[in-house]
């Protein structure tokens, strides 16, 4: 019998569809398919294209990255929670599906200027730099979970970030300092150099606004500097980490082989699981 539906593909439909149900089930597949291909194809893009952006500026900062401002154009821009992404197209129509996601790096409690932070790796986002300021953009979002507005109850935040992974952090940072939080906060810091950390000044001067103990640790310190050095390992943690980790929410991004290491070091330091929140870092 197999082997005779194999060579007949057409006998074999009537094996999936002969009996009522069946038919009703793959008739629905079929029906949720076609409308996802259009709502990806014509719908969203037609909601998208209601809602344009302008470029504002481009904004070098530290570590080889832009921050790319936008202004909603005739409404009254995005709402999104800190951490979280959009999708982005840049001068050319949304009907074309060429989205590109990026992080917000602006606090969420500004919605008429919001800023994206891009670090120059691929060939897309190497220019970035080059974008006009008047250029059209189209948002598609928000998207993601990796946000603090999830974890209000909790009684402060642990922030580990590598390298551009404290894009998602910062717009954190800002929101926090816009609604004026006074729960005790901590940011550990990993970058290669002293010039390679990305919002330097900017982290220096939330101290000021919120509850913020700030850790860099660097691969390559320069001669004349002290503070930690190499990589975010457990000993490391535990100097910094409340003595009560499970009174905090942790939340880590960079590339994967330290998320995996920090991960393993707050398991032996017994934070409980559902207390770690991560977000790979790997969109470019």
């Amino acid at each position: 019998m197999r082997s005779l539906l194999m060579k007949n593909p057409v006998i074999g439909v009537g094996n999936y569809l002969g009996l009522f149900w069946k038919a009703v089930i793959w008739t629905g597949i079929a029906i949720v398919s076609l409308w996802l291909l259009i709502y990806v194809r014509l719908v969203k893009p037609y909601f998208m294209q209601k809602k344009p952006y302008l470029v504002e500026a481009v904004i070098p900062q530290r570590g080889n990255v832009w921050n790319l401002v936008l202004r909603p154009r005739g409404h009254g821009g995005i709402h999104f929670q800190p951490g979280q992404f959009a999708w982005i197209t840049l001068e050319i129509s949304p009907f074309r599906m060429r989205e590109h996601p990026f992080y917000f790096a602006s606090s969420a409690e500004k919605c008429d200027r919001i800023e994206f932070g891009i670090k120059a790796l691929g060939d897309f986002t190497k220019t970035i730099k080059d974008v006009k300021p008047g250029t059209k953009a189209f948002l598609d979002g928000p998207y993601g979970v990796f946000t603090t507005d999830r974890y209000e109850n909790t009684a402060g935040f642990v922030f580990i970030a590598g390298g551009i992974g404290i894009t998602p952090i910062i717009s954190m940072l800002f929101t926090l300092a816009e609604r004026k939080d006074e729960r005790p906060l901590l940011l550990i810091y990993a970058s290669k150099t002293w010039e390679d950390i990305t919002y330097r000044e900017e982290i220096a001067a939330l101290k000021d606004k919120l509850d913020l103990t700030v850790i860099h640790v660097l691969k390559e310190p320069p001669e004349d500097r002290s503070g930690e050095t190499g990589y975010v390992d457990q000993e490391l943690l535990k100097r910094y980490i409340p003595k009560r980790p499970a009174t905090r929410n942790y939340f880590i991004c960079a590339v994967p082989k330290m998320m995996d290491q920090v991960e393993r070091a707050l398991h032996d330091l017994e934070v409980p699981v559902t207390n770690i929140h991560m977000e790979h870092y790997n969109l470019v």
